[in-house]
């Protein structure tokens, strides 16, 4: 049964609570705890959440209580800074606690953003190509290497203690060159953690061509494979404007009737802003016929 939810982020209890209660008065099935979640705030939807609502969790979240509303988490799940890593694997620990006390299902692991220069962040349609030459730097960086043997050795603790929390982690592989991981390291981290109960996420202001078979992408559908596909857990709707700036799902630059169709088939759908101007979005992505976009296995 396909699910319908809603991302939630809240710095204080009381926007927690309107928030979530704003989500769930809409019709949503469910939450997707976005960051940031300040730890008052967590607090209180522990207490207040019914303990099947939530059906996803960033990593790293609820924010520690240190962390001041404002002031971007320290976390990453490919840090370059060997230092950082035991703070990153004591923060995961948190999150799996959290997992534990509300029975969440999946634990989404967040982009890392890479320092290397000349590689791009910002939008790429996901019909559009990254360039070779940045392909090629990125392939080639020391930063990158050092990040992945981070971002292995996070989800090497993550999976293993997933079981025992009865939850899957889940990675989104992007299309952005400024990003990790894109799909190549996508199927290495497949392939190191074979049998381990690992899924991926999707996110519409980052998909990846090898995701999706449309005319602009000759030759695609043999470039993912199928066990990419099995994996995807489902989607955040995300949209953002042409200065890269969120907005709510069909009010920026996202190509909807590129990726509709394959998005239609996941089995959960987190809508990213307003909940009642996104029911008037999902109703409308229900009822558009099949584009040419699908998932290649379409």
């Amino acid at each position: 049964m396909k699910i319908y939810a809603a991302s939630l982020s809240a710095s204080t209890p009381a926007a927690a609570q309107q928030g979530a209660a704003a989500i769930l008065d809409a019709g949503f099935g469910g939450i997707v705890l976005k960051s940031p979640v300040q730890h008052e705030a967590w607090n209180a939807l522990r207490k207040w959440l019914p303990k099947d609502s939530v059906k996803a969790i960033e990593l790293f979240l609820p924010s520690p209580r240190s962390l001041r509303p404002g002031e971007r988490a320290p976390f990453s799940a490919g840090s370059e800074n060997k230092a950082e890593r035991s703070a990153n694997l004591a923060q995961a620990r948190k999150t799996l606690e959290a997992v534990d006390q509300l029975g969440i299902p999946l634990v989404l692991v967040p982009m890392t953003r890479l320092n290397i220069a000349g590689l791009g962040r910002s939008y790429l349609e996901p019909t559009a190509p990254s360039e070779q030459e940045q392909l090629s730097l990125r392939a080639a960086s020391v930063e990158l290497q050092a990040r992945m043997d981070s971002l292995l050795a996070l989800l090497s603790f993550l999976l293993e203690q997933a079981e025992r929390y009865a939850t899957t982690i889940c990675l989104t592989p992007g299309n952005r060159p400024g990003e990790l991981p894109m799909v190549p390291e996508t199927l290495a981290c497949l392939k190191e953690f074979d049998g381990a109960p690992i899924g991926l996420w999707l996110d519409t202001r980052r998909l990846p061509a090898e995701l999706l078979a449309v005319p602009a992408i000759g030759g695609s559908a043999a470039a993912a494979g199928p066990d990419l596909l099995s994996r995807l857990q489902g989607a955040s709707l995300a949209d953002e404007t042409p200065e890269g700036v969120a907005c709510n799902p069909g009010q920026g630059i996202v190509p909807w009737d590129q990726v509709a169709s394959s998005i239609r088939k996941l089995p959960l759908l987190s809508l990213e802003g307003d909940p009642e101007k996104g029911s008037r979005f999902l109703a409308g992505l229900e009822e558009e016929e099949d584009s040419p976009g699908g998932l290649l296995d379409a």
